[in-house]
């Protein structure tokens, strides 16, 4: 015969903190069907069955005394009294199953740790697709909001920290990761801190790292995978939503122009100032990250861009299974338009043209809608990205529409100093419209 602590009345041993709230729940309940039925006797004439009869007359007449009180009133305060206990014994005995797992916090951040495991399942999913500034405007924004966010960002830099960690240690850099990992971040939070943080040292082989992307080089040899060394972070220091790259594999990102010279690296493509042809990823053997179909698969919006079009969005489109996973998904499928045209990539592009090149690779009936922006720039700021060689983007917006396509536009400029984003308020209100099916 098992001994006691093994059989499944263990949990009737005393210290478990289990039993009490369970017999208040009980106590609870017959009292609320107790109170119920004083109630509907009493008011609206019911009945019930010879059984109910004969335990109404006993309890109100033989145990309890209701002598110049009016039965229904009584049965208010009983209704109210075991609705107490119900939610008391639920509570307390949520509480004290979750003790074991979550040591040393009180009852009320107990149940906000509950409360925010289980609301995950009534999140709309919302996943985001690009890299670059462009990005982190979107993931700033959404953060605060209740959904899901899962961001799959292009993984192509080649200077600075990321450069040198992508070089010898052979890893996708992880720069532009990072720095969705900061907006998803509480704003000041030592997660941001940790992650924003960069080495000053003269002389030092740290000099110019940053901190975030040398803990995340450590955490893909650990868990032997960029993926999930990132997604590893995100838990680690409780960062809201997802970041994932859009593959694991050491990539480049290439350029055909028009002149036939052909470019391999992000920054080089830009700096080259030609009419792209084609761009391309080496090594063309090279797959996508399993995870990043899965969420795309499985989400309620599919946001595409902003940021650079050739560089940071289409990249994770020239894998065939991103294009068929985005197809077959029942998601509705966002673009959101450049603000500026940018130097070396998309001279002179117009909002037609920037959907028209998403379009091409898609193919048509794909995208649902465009975010276009119709909002004007200040002229000292328009004069600043004028002397650059870049342009506001045109908002030809009959164009997008002839596509099949449905246009929202509206002011999403965000002025910070002398540069120009997207102001992630306003383009989350969008989004959240879209996500929940209100546009």
């Amino acid at each position: 015969m098992k001994p006691i602590e093994e059989s499944e009345l263990r949990w009737l041993l005393p210290g478990i903190r289990i039993k009490r709230y369970i017999v208040i729940v009980i106590i609870g309940l017959l009292l609320f069907f107790y109170s119920s039925f004083i109630i509907a006797y009493y008011t609206l004439g019911y009945s019930g069955t010879s059984v109910l009869r004969k335990l109404l007359f006993y309890l109100t007449y033989l145990n309890i005394s209701f002598e110049g009180v009016i039965p229904p009133l009584v049965g208010v305060l009983f209704l109210i009294v075991s609705l107490i206990l119900i939610i008391y014994g639920i509570r307390k005995l949520v509480i004290s199953v979750a003790q074991c797992f979550v040591e040393g916090k009180n009852d009320r951040e107990i149940m906000k740790i509950v409360f925010e495991k289980r609301k995950e399942s009534l999140k709309r999913r919302v996943v985001v697709i690009g890299g670059g500034t462009g990005t982190t405007s979107i993931l700033e924004g959404t953060k605060h909001q209740f959904v899901k966010v899962s961001a799959i960002i292009t993984v192509a830099d080649s200077g600075g920290s990321s450069g040198r960690i992508r070089r010898e240690m052979k890893i996708p850099p992880p720069g532009d990761i990072r720095n969705c990992l900061v907006s998803l971040a509480e704003e000041n939070s030592m997660a941001a801190k940790i992650l924003s943080f960069r080495f000053r040292e003269a002389n030092s082989c740290l000099d110019g790292h940053n901190l975030g992307n040398i803990i995340i080089a450590g955490l893909t040899r650990i868990e032997g995978d960029f993926g999930d060394a990132v997604i590893e972070l995100s838990k680690l220091l409780n960062i809201k939503g997802e970041t994932m790259p859009f593959t694991t594999e050491d990539v480049k990102v290439c350029a055909e122009f028009e002149d036939g010279t052909l470019i391999e690296g992000e920054a080089e493509i830009t700096a080259h100032r030609g009419k792209i042809k084609r761009i391309f990823i080496k090594p063309d053997y090279a797959k996508p990250y399993i995870k990043a179909l899965e969420r795309i698969n499985g989400a309620d919006l599919v946001v595409i861009g902003p940021g650079s079009l050739y560089t940071s969005i289409i990249p994770p489109l020239l894998f065939p299974s991103f294009v068929d996973t985005i197809r077959r998904c029942s998601a509705k499928k966002t673009f959101v338009v450049n603000i500026m045209t940018e130097p070396g990539e998309t001279d002179d592009f117009t909002a037609s043209k920037h959907v028209q090149e998403i379009v091409n690779i898609l193919g048509d009936g794909v995208i649902d809608y465009a975010i276009v922006n119709t909002g004007t720039l200040r002229e000292d700021i328009l004069k600043r990205y004028l002397e650059t060689g870049s342009t506001p983007v045109t908002a030809d917006i009959e164009k997008i529409e002839a596509m099949g396509i449905k246009c929202i536009t509206g002011d999403f400029i965000l002025k910070r100093g002398e540069l120009v984003r997207h102001d992630p308020e306003k383009i989350s209100s969008v989004l959240m419209k879209l996500a929940q099916k209100r546009v």
